[in-house]
């Protein structure tokens, strides 16, 4: 049974004004959202300090808020303050955690009090509460570490003995550990681990994926034989609870996370990103929009630490890093298991004659049902969502769109309806057509539900087990589904781009990637560095353990150049082509890129917001300026959205521009939304 914790509140006197001439001490306080630095008064007999945490009355808020004290001084206000009560846990922030804090909003263009609201867990406050309450000194894990894990390769020990080396250093090191897939990057993280604790460092472990975590903790729990702290948002409350206040208490060793894990109060020495080319690591929303790696390398620089970046497919900016000796670069050229890399074939859908409706080739229905005879396991990646991928009426051909969202419908077989995946909305399949009013219709393009049925009907045989956002939205739903496919209950793991992210599946021979050219149609200049990734990561879940692995490749673009250079595992050869691409286009990482989005329900409200903002960022001839254009989906949930880039090799007449724009009391434009990503 979970233990009560006991709820505590903010003292009676918090509301209470005082006057400014009968105190000598004040602080400006960070509140979580709020418009503006505030200043109050430190009450006769407390003590305040940069960094702790404390109980405010915020404006006209019914409960007083928690805040974080950036300055005290003496300098006295001409106004009446409220008082400023440290929290009951006592509990202060280091200086580094202030200053990150700090870096972090100036760096993205946003605001202490912006940045304190993502840093904070939304549950900051009971973690408060347990940690006043447990007063009980904690034990420390003595246990000496017993590796529990397979001897390392020679190409193993090497890399591993180089990243010994770093860790004795001081200052920043940044090493990037580009080894293919299945080459036993996480054994290296292992033994690294373990001497980082040897030599009482604390370690961060970092991966892109929630599904990832419960593999990585057995893994290095088993071989540290410490415990692991683990910080996502799907964990149950009372774990998130138990996890947080251990890293309060300055109790963690390990702390093992997603991309939010860099914001805890956690002083690291040593800072694994595993998979660091992974999109999962950049926020979205809220802003600060940060990059886990961007704050990795600012931490490391300011404090010393060693950071390792893991990936078969290094992120292009991480390339040209290594590639300028920024960063020392560890290669492993082979697999652990000495296994070779898979066969891969392109099967070109264009020349092949198969019914209209069918998804899997007759190349891949036979080899899935080779592998399953067998008894091998198949992964096959498909990156839609739904049944079908539009409706079209039969009698106008018009597409059916969402009422609130300009982007086509898509049906839902285990919804029974037609679903907006960008506002969520769902609408009876039969909904009229509102062009002409038909309500005759038919489903147009294939989509992973789809090919889910066709698997089951025409594979004898087949175990599907399907892992999509659909399928993994309840709490520890993805881990049941890697767990099951694991322990073989299943034999073909179905997914969208999660089944590719860095999972070891021993029993998997054959993979299988369906549509593999549906994300080239995007308008991103990523676009290619992320198809090249998914193809080679994807591949790469096939024969870790051993045997001939095979992948198959449907598109119907089969000369891209991306196309073969997945064929032919060389990333070498992409990265320095994608490279040269960039450099003649001005793209990153050769210069920086920053994308201004603009959002509002009055279209010609923003119409007029862009141009001032086109012709504000123009003043400086240093920028380069590109659009107003419309966003690649221009209407979300009623609000039309617009674009402009600046292209720039210094962003800091791009934050003196953008600070007042973004960060003023009031909004710059009343009932415009404005965004920027720092990409």
């Amino acid at each position: 049974m979970t233990k009560r914790i006991p709820k505590l509140s903010a003292p009676e006197e918090v509301h209470q004004k005082l006057k400014s001439e009968l105190l000598t001490d004040f602080c400006e306080v960070y509140i979580p959202m709020a418009p503006d630095v505030y200043t109050y008064g430190v009450p006769a007999g407390v003590s305040l300090c940069r960094g702790d945490v404390v109980w405010v009355q915020f404006a006209t808020r019914k409960k007083p808020a928690l805040a974080v004290v950036a300055r005290v001084h003496q300098d006295r206000p001409k106004f009446d303050v409220r008082p400023a009560y440290p929290h009951q846990s006592g509990y202060r922030f280091s200086e580094r955690y202030m200053e990150t804090l700090e870096w972090t909003a100036r760096y993205y263009i946003s605001t202490p009090m912006k940045a304190l609201f993502v840093f904070w867990p939304a549950d900051f406050e009971k973690y408060l509460n347990a940690l006043a309450a447990d007063s009980r000194q904690s034990e420390v894990d003595s246990r000496q570490p017993t590796p529990v894990a397979p001897a390392l390769t020679l190409e193993q020990t090497n890399a591993f003995n180089t990243l010994c080396e770093e860790l004795d250093k001081d200052g920043f090191r940044g090493v990037l550990l580009h080894g293919v897939t299945g080459s036993g990057k996480t054994r290296i993280y292992q033994e690294l681990a373990r001497e980082a604790l040897m030599r009482h460092k604390k370690v961060l472990i970092l991966v892109p994926e929630i599904g990832l975590t419960p593999q990585t903790r057995k893994r290095f729990e088993d071989f540290l034989q410490v415990p692991i702290v683990v910080l996502h948002s799907a964990l149950s409350a009372p774990k998130k609870r138990e996890g947080y206040v251990s890293i309060l208490k300055g109790d963690a060793q390990v702390v093992l996370g997603t991309r939010s894990a860099i914001l805890a109060p956690f002083d690291f020495d040593l800072v694994i990103l595993d998979e660091e080319h992974d999109p999962s690591f950049k926020q979205q929303d809220p802003a600060p929009r940060y990059h886990t790696r961007e704050m990795a390398f600012h931490l490391a620089y300011k404090y010393g630490a060693l950071v390792v970046l893991g990936s078969a497919t290094p992120s292009l900016e991480t390339f040209n890093n290594a590639k300028a000796n920024n960063l020392k670069t560890v290669t492993l050229k082979e697999r652990a298991t000495q296994a070779p890399l898979p066969k891969v074939q392109i099967v070109d859908m264009g020349k092949m004659r198969q019914q209209k409706g069918i998804l899997l080739s007759p190349a891949l229905r036979e080899a899935l049902t080779d592998c399953i005879e067998r008894g091998d396991q198949a992964i096959i990646l498909m990156n839609r969502r739904g049944f079908s991928k539009m409706r079209v009426c039969t009698e106008c051909g018009e597409t059916l769109y969402c009422k609130h969202c300009h982007i086509p419908l898509v049906y839902h077989k285990q919804y029974r309806s037609l679903m907006c995946h960008y506002c969520a909305a769902l609408y009876p399949v039969n909904t009229p057509c509102s062009a002409c009013g038909a309500e005759t219709y038919e489903f147009v393009g294939g989509a992973i539900e789809m090919l889910e049925d066709e698997i089951k009907e025409w594979i004898p045989n087949a175990k599907v087990i399907r892992m999509d956002r659909d399928t993994t939205q309840n709490v520890g739903a993805s881990e049941k589904i890697l767990d099951a496919f694991r322990n073989r209950e299943y034999n073909i793991l179905l997914g969208t781009q999660m089944v590719a992210k860095g999972h070891d599946f021993p029993g998997v021979q054959l993979v299988g990637v369906v549509g593999a050219d549906s994300g080239l149609g995007i308008p991103d200049f990523r676009s290619t560095e992320r198809l090249f990734q998914l193809l080679s990561q994807t591949a790469g879940r096939a024969g870790r353990a051993g045997g001939e692995g095979l992948v198959l490749i449907q598109t119907l673009k089969p000369s891209e150049p991306v196309m073969q250079f997945a064929v032919n595992h060389d990333f070498i050869g992409f990265a320095n082509k994608e490279m040269e691409d960039r450099r003649a286009a001005f793209y990153p990482p050769f210069c920086k890129l920053v994308e201004i989005s603009c959002g509002s329900r009055d279209e010609d409200l923003l119409r007029h917001t862009m141009e001032r903002l086109e012709s504000l960022l123009r003043t400086d001839k240093k920028l380069l300026v590109l659009g107003p254009v419309d966003a690649f989906v221009p209407v979300v949930q009623n609000t039309h959205w617009a674009k402009l880039y600046i292209k720039t090799q210094d962003l800091a007449p791009v934050r003196k521009i953008l600070h007042p724009v973004i960060n003023g009391a009031k909004p710059w434009v009343q009932n415009v939304e404005i965004k920027v990503e720092i990409e």
